[in-house]
């Protein structure tokens, strides 16, 4: 029997169509409920957390993956809830609104605070921990530790429910599982670093672990491998849900002079690049480089459904028009040759 792993990937609001997608392959093959294994990175780590949690308290996952695509698309404005930013941040934002540059990043601080993230994840979870899942179902979960006490510089972080036993320092199984989707979304300037404590324990500040791999799927395959739960890489099957192809690229046109492209070209403010195009690259870039690592271990037993986007969708944008492409992204992939894929290996599981 193959270990069967689903993986979402990170991009803000652009879950509802990573939701949208697993809600069409669940009606038609029921797979949520016979993987042996989730894994997630910042939106998509909110996501996979659910479904873990939703397998370990039986809860019915067509109905559960109904609420979350409802979360995205009826609970934006309580997901991206601003943050008071002081006179000075108002001032900058209202500048940058008036030049069409607004909804994230924060320059001053934080664009949105927490509390409608921790509201929607308490909604989902309550406060159940990483103990309550069962050790035979697998959750991996990527953020960064911005700061350990026993350590020097940032870590890399695959939060797991799994007991790896050479691996101590990983062992958080007192934390709640809210706190691991949180801080696997606090994205950089979007979201504040989140702080994660259980028990007295101080684990420190975090941030999104789409900073290292937006795509977290050789992170899962890595922590069932370390678990034991994976004796040959032959075992595994992958389903890898993106969120969406971002029709944007830096063009020779656009750059001219390159000694001019410092941070206000990257993010689009002086220059004709995609607005927050720097956070773009690195989101593309490292979900696509995760994807290819795991195709050459994997072959044709991982199946990745990421259907390009008509026109950009920022992080935080949640207009209609925002869920009008997403919606169009939905309808390219269920009439290409992945989804066709994707379906067969699903019916066997």
């Amino acid at each position: 029997m193959p270990f069967k792993l689903v993986s979402c990937d990170g991009g803000g609001i652009r879950g509802y169509l990573t939701c949208r997608m697993l809600q069409h392959l669940h009606e038609q093959t029921q797979f949520l409920d016979k993987a042996d294994g989730f894994a997630g990175t910042s939106t998509g780590g909110l996501i996979a957390v659910a479904l873990a949690d939703g397998r370990a308290q039986g809860k019915d996952l067509t109905q559960l993956i109904g609420d979350l695509t409802a979360h995205y698309r009826d609970d934006a404005d309580t997901i991206f809830r601003e943050n008071d930013h002081g006179a000075l941040g108002r001032t900058i934002d209202q500048l940058f609104k008036k030049l069409n540059l607004g909804g994230g990043p924060g320059i001053t601080t934080a664009q949105y605070d927490a509390s409608g993230l921790t509201q929607i994840g308490t909604s989902l979870v309550g406060d159940r921990t990483l103990s309550s899942l069962p050790s035979e179902l697998v959750l991996a979960i990527n953020t960064v530790c911005l700061h350990r006490k026993d350590s020097v510089g940032w870590s890399p972080f695959t939060i797991t429910n799994q007991d790896l036993s050479h691996a101590s320092w990983l062992d958080m199984s007192n934390v709640k599982l809210r706190d691991v989707a949180l801080a696997s979304a606090a994205a950089p300037s979007y979201f504040p670093p989140h702080l994660i404590t259980a028990d007295g324990v101080d684990y420190g500040y975090f941030a999104d672990g789409a900073i290292f791999a937006n795509n977290p799927v050789m992170n899962g395959i890595n922590v069932a491998i370390a678990a034991k739960h994976i004796h040959d890489l032959d075992q595994i099957e992958a389903l890898s849900i993106g969120t969406g192809q971002q029709p944007a690229d830096i063009s020779e046109e656009m750059i001219k002079n390159p000694d001019d492209w410092g941070m206000l070209k990257w993010f689009g403010v002086t220059s004709n690049a995609p607005k927050g195009a720097l956070i773009e690259l690195m989101l593309t870039t490292s979900a696509e480089n995760q994807y290819w690592m795991a195709r050459l271990i994997l072959g044709d037993r991982l199946v990745r459904l990421n259907p390009p986007l008509p026109k950009m969708v920022g992080l935080a944008t949640h207009t209609p028009a925002a869920y009008d492409l997403m919606d169009q992204a939905l309808a390219h992939s269920m009439n290409s040759p992945a989804w066709v894929r994707a379906i067969a290996m699903l019916r066997q599981w």
